[in-house]
Parts: C-alpha cells; structure tokens; sequence
C-alpha cells in the first residue's frame, strides 16, 4: 500500500492492529509513525502508553509489551525502529528463509489484542518470502515510503505551505519543483528543512520567485539547476560564474558533471522526440515529468542541435573518466560548457 494512501487511512480513522513501513524515506516513515501514535493515543497518556525501542528486542520481550494492558486509555502503541526480522537472510535458500524462529511471536500477531497497535520501521529490503512479512500482510499494513518523485513533492507543498501559515507564488512553485527535478534523490526531510528556512527568510505571507533563488542558492543542485538553465540560454558568463561558485564552495566538478550531464542526455532526448513528432505532454509523459517542466526542456533543447547535444553527452562521458582517474580538473567541464553554448 502506498505510503500516501495508509496516511490518508489512518488521518480518517481507519487503523490497522500491525503496521511495516520500509523504505528509504526516513522523513516520511517517522511522519507516518508519529500519525499512528496521534491518532490512538491522547497526547497525555503518551509517556505511559508509546514504547519505542531501537532496534529488535528479544520476542518475549516484545510478546510482554504487545499484551501488556493499557494504564491510561484503551491502547497502547509499541514501536520497534531498526527492525531486521523482514531482512533477507543471506546464504540461506527459501526453505530456510520461511523459517520464522518464534512461533509464539508469529501467532499473536495473527491475532493482535485490541488494545495494542505494532509498528515496525526499517530502512532495509524486505524479504517478502518471510513468514512475518505474510502474516503482517495479511493482519495488518505494509507501507513503503520510497524516494520520492517531484509528483509527490507537488502534492507535499500545499500541506507543509498551510502548516507555516504561507502561500508560493505561481511562478515560485514552478522554479521550486523544476529545480527539485534535477536532484538526483528527493529527500522529503530536507526539503522540510528548506521550505521552513525560506518561510524565516520571506517577509511576506507569499513566498516569491525571488525568496526561492536566495533561500535555495546554497543548494548544490539547485545552483547547477541555475547554471544549466544558463547554458540551455546559451548565457556563458552566467554559468561559468555559477559553476566557479560551485567550486568554491567546495562541491567536486565530477558532481556538477554528473548532473549536467542528466539534463543534457533529457533534453537529446525531448529533441529526438520531437523530430519524431511527440507532443509536449506526450515527451513530459516518456521522459516521467511534470508537463511545464516538459515545457522548459522542449524550449532548451530547440537551441541545440541533435548532433550538438550528443557530442555533448560523449565529451561529458570522456571528462568524467579524466576527472575520476585525475587527469582533468574543473577546466573540462569548463571547456565543454563553452563549446556547447558557441
């Protein structure tokens, strides 16, 4: 079940006795968590009535906390993070994979007490062939909370916008999620962390296009967003002065390329695309992106050719092997960004 669906569930009330949440989303499993203890517990019995361990305890331990009764109100929350009981065990084949060692701990979560909700957290790969992932499949919720896409991000905003009682401009979102796309990984916490800092920042109730490019201008990503949308201008100066600021701020030239070299394969491709006669939406949809961010990339590959933005590809892929084995340095990707915006 999607991690946006199980939140939804659990805000109108409709709760589960067992609960898995994995993946690599920290930000939004401990969210997804916090919602759970939120809404079974008052905000005074939490002292008594949520245990949270790190890392798994030994079962009896666990079986003590799940029909241990409540003190105060009628449930008690018992969450375990760090668990490896969903973990593959490596070296064994399926049989032995299937061999759950408490059978004890298997049949009490087939049958939860109604006093108690379990939830389990993990950062690690789920084994789906384990005994325990089946019975908190079928009893319970499993809920991934994998990296997210700007899709997620867009439908994230409005609701942490309302939390710090601000609005974002029309154009500010925009830039915000265009920028949000070139990372390579999206991090919900970090995002979190930006927006509240930008909300300080902005003076108004409306944050602007202008808030986002200061609030975000430290943000290796986010500058080389900034950079790219200067070559795709064919503006040198502009983006070899970003690139320069880069690099005095300590970020390695092999990161930028990397990245550049994303935006530059994306719009090859839009360009291959449109020569075979695909739509905006039609190439947004291929190359999995919002419809105004097809818009911009269809606008920056029309000012290179096809063969420019191939030579490109291939003179970032050769850069990028000098600077990995150290006969190159920041100059090539200098020299590449010159010969693209000729």
């Amino acid at each position: 079940m999607s991690y946006i669906n199980v939140l939804a569930e659990v805000k109108k009330g409709t709760t589960k006795p067992i609960y898995l949440i994995h993946g690599e989303e920290t930000y939004l499993a401990r969210q997804l968590e916090q919602t759970i203890i939120n809404s079974m517990i008052r905000p005074e019995d939490r002292d008594m009535n949520v245990s949270i361990l790190s890392g798994d305890p030994p079962p009896q331990e666990l079986l003590n906390l799940i029909e241990t009764t409540p003190f105060f109100g009628e449930k008690n929350v018992v969450v375990v993070r760090g668990t490896n009981l969903f973990r593959s065990r490596k070296g064994t084949n399926i049989a032995e994979q299937d061999d759950f060692p408490d059978d004890r701990l298997l049949n009490v979560l087939s049958s939860m007490p109604d006093y108690c909700t379990l939830v389990f957290v993990t950062t690690e790969k789920v084994d789906k062939r384990r005994k325990i992932f089946k019975v908190v499949e079928k009893h319970g919720v499993v809920a991934e909370v994998s990296v997210l896409k700007v899709r997620d991000v867009k439908a994230w905003l409005p609701g942490k916008l309302a939390e710090l009682n601000k609005r974002m401009a029309p154009d500010a979102v925009e830039h915000f999620l265009a920028a949000v796309s070139v990372m390579s990984q999206v991090s919900l916490g970090f995002l979190d962390q930006e927006i509240e800092k930008i909300s300080l920042y902005a003076s108004g109730v409306i944050i602007t296009k202008n808030d986002l490019i200061n609030g975000l201008a430290t943000i290796p990503e986010v500058s080389v967003f900034a950079m790219i949308d200067a070559v795709s201008q064919k503006n040198i100066s502009i983006a070899l002065s970003l690139f320069a600021e880069q690099l005095a701020a300590g970020e390695h030239p092999v990161k930028v390329l990397s990245l550049l070299n994303r935006q530059v394969r994306l719009m090859w491709q839009a360009k291959s695309l449109i020569q075979r006669g695909y739509s905006s939406k039609d190439i947004a949809d291929e190359l999995g992106l919002m419809s105004f961010i097809g818009d911009k990339l269809i606008k920056q590959c029309q000012r290179f050719t096809e063969e420019r933005l191939k030579q490109t590809v291939l003179a970032l892929a050769a850069a990028d092997r000098d600077l990995k084995s150290g006969r190159a340095n920041h100059v090539a990707l200098e020299e590449i960004m010159i010969e693209m915006c000729r």
